[in-house]
């Protein structure tokens, strides 16, 4: 199914593609170094201004001092100042972002296929490092393997909640000659790969535990930081669809990362090191090729330390267009946890049906709502770029999931649940899909995008940890009262869909 829960789902990486692709991209990367000319630094008047507001609607009735600084893509570049002003007065809003992008990050069209290359690694070692885990553990010990892996999870998540956006902050702030983004890639993959090959040669919980904590909070910081790259380098007419084979990779890559674990399972280093291996291979060309550019003192967030933690969460009265999308994605999560934490045991308490089944009836579940998911994942980004509108289509979104979760607290027997599966699976991917692209459209600057992203992503964080702390107390003494848990998420779902209206400035 979708992000959240995407070991529902499989498919296998096709390398040869990807070596092509590979090639392609350098080829691409080569072409554009030889006969690109280099784009005017940013001026001064320019830094800061906020990546919702279209470029002309700053300088309203005055020349815009960057005018005469990029150039767009595909236009030749202009002869001097007044030419490129007579240039940039016929352009649409679009095509002045795309100038604005082309002349900072680079080609946006090169980025693409970076991002997309960089995600089919990146997400199998987010959605399979619990595989590996739960595949070293079992060898070390069956008795001890449950309680050592929920122990692991469990703090991660925990430690995971201030730290991402903590070191989101510091990305922002980061004045490397190799960018803000790159240099946080290179050490998050390098550490987790290392805390994750101390985990393939030793058998002590005690050095397990801590070493899995620090290696996927590493791992979750570089793929942060790379996850900003989107919404930096690429316009938002170009967002949707980038989120969605984004989503897409996330949605297939649980699947793909059990699948590559099975092959190395006899060796236990290779099945550790695997995952995050993988993440650092597809991220070359991404770090060889995108222009990630140095930033001075003067043009990231300012303050110390203090400053970070005073400045932790974007002020929702200031920035209410931030609230209402993080609110709504908020409520969203929570339906979404409540969904796919608790559906194997519905099938088993309330379907009657023994654990084995109950593990069959999944996977056929899986198999049924992958090509759904295939479909609404990339069909939903491209509609939603090629019509223009966010709001609309995660309102739908959120609809078919408060639907679906009626039906299936409703099922009395494997076929009607099996429907409400995957209605549930469509509006997942519609809505993970093009909420990315809102999350991005509402973003208050572009000096605090890796902070600002990565507390949107704790609106689906948290619902990880308060779902399965409340479910216990909602289901009963015998677990069963499932149309309440899945009543009370799909009202939440759907307050999430009512909340589009309120958010301003974006269509």
């Amino acid at each position: 199914m979708g992000a959240v829960d995407t070991d529902q789902l499989g498919s296998d990486v096709d390398l040869d593609q990807h070596g092509a692709t590979w090639v392609m991209v350098c080829l691409l990367g080569a072409a554009d170094r030889a006969s690109a000319p280099s784009p005017a630094p940013l001026p001064a008047a320019y830094r800061g201004r906020s990546m919702t507001t279209p470029p002309s609607s700053r300088y309203e009735g005055a020349e815009d001092p960057y005018a005469s600084a990029v150039v767009a893509e595909n236009h030749e570049a202009p002869t001097g100042e007044g030419a490129y002003s007579a240039q940039a007065a016929a352009m649409s809003p679009e095509d002045e972002e795309t100038a604005r992008i082309t002349a900072k990050f680079g080609r946006p069209r090169k980025t693409i296929w970076l991002v997309i290359i960089g995600a089919i690694g990146g997400y199998i070692m987010m959605m399979g490092m619990g595989t590996v885990l739960q595949l070293r553990l079992s060898i070390i010990s069956e008795d001890t393997a449950t309680a050592t892996y929920s122990t692991a999870t469990s703090l991660a998540a925990l430690l995971m909640l201030p730290l991402i956006p903590l070191i989101g902050s510091l990305s922002d702030r980061t004045t490397s000659r190799w960018g803000r983004r790159k240099p946080w890639i290179v050490i998050g993959y390098l550490v987790a790969t290392a805390c994750f090959y101390l985990i393939g040669v030793t058998e002590n919980p005690a050095i397990i535990v801590p070493a899995y904590v620090v290696g996927l909070t590493f791992a979750q910081a570089g793929f942060n930081a790379y996850a900003v790259i989107p919404v930096e380098g690429i316009p938002a007419n170009m967002r949707g669809r980038v989120m969605g084979f984004m989503g897409l990779c996330g949605a297939l890559a649980m699947s793909a990362a059990a699948y590559i674990a099975s092959a190395f399972v006899g060796n236990t280093v290779l099945l550790m090191c695997i995952p995050p291996f993988l993440a650092i291979v597809c991220i070359i060309p991404l770090l060889v090729l995108y222009k990630d550019p140095q930033h001075t003192a003067a043009e990231v967030p300012q303050g110390g330390l203090l400053s970070i933690f005073t400045n932790f969460f974007v002020n929702p009265l200031k920035y209410p267009n931030f609230g209402w999308v993080w609110l709504a994605r908020f409520l969203a999560g929570i339906a979404m946890t409540s969904f796919l934490n608790f559906f194997v045991l519905y099938l088993i308490i309330r379907l009657h049906n023994d654990p084995e089944s109950a593990g069959k009836l999944a996977g056929h579940l899986s198999l049924m709502s992958a090509p759904i998911s295939i479909i609404f994942f990339t069909g939903s980004g491209w509609l939603s770029d090629k019509l223009g509108v966010r709001r609309p289509l995660v309102a739908l979104a959120a609809v078919i999931m408060a639907g679906a979760l009626v039906m299936a607290a409703m099922s009395s027997n494997f076929t009607i649940f099996t429907v409400a599966w995957c209605l549930f699976a469509m509006g997942q991917a519609m809505y993970l899909t093009v909420d990315l692209a809102l999350c991005a459209a509402v973003l208050p600057s572009e000096a605090d995008a890796g902070k600002d992203m990565a507390v949107f992503g704790l609106a689906l964080n948290l619902p990880t940890v308060i779902v399965p702390a409340l479910a216990p107390t909602i289901l009963g003494a015998h677990n069963d009262n499932y149309p309440l848990l899945w009543g009370i998420a799909a009202v939440f779902c759907f307050i999430g869909a009512l909340l589009m209206p309120l958010i301003k400035g974006v269509k």
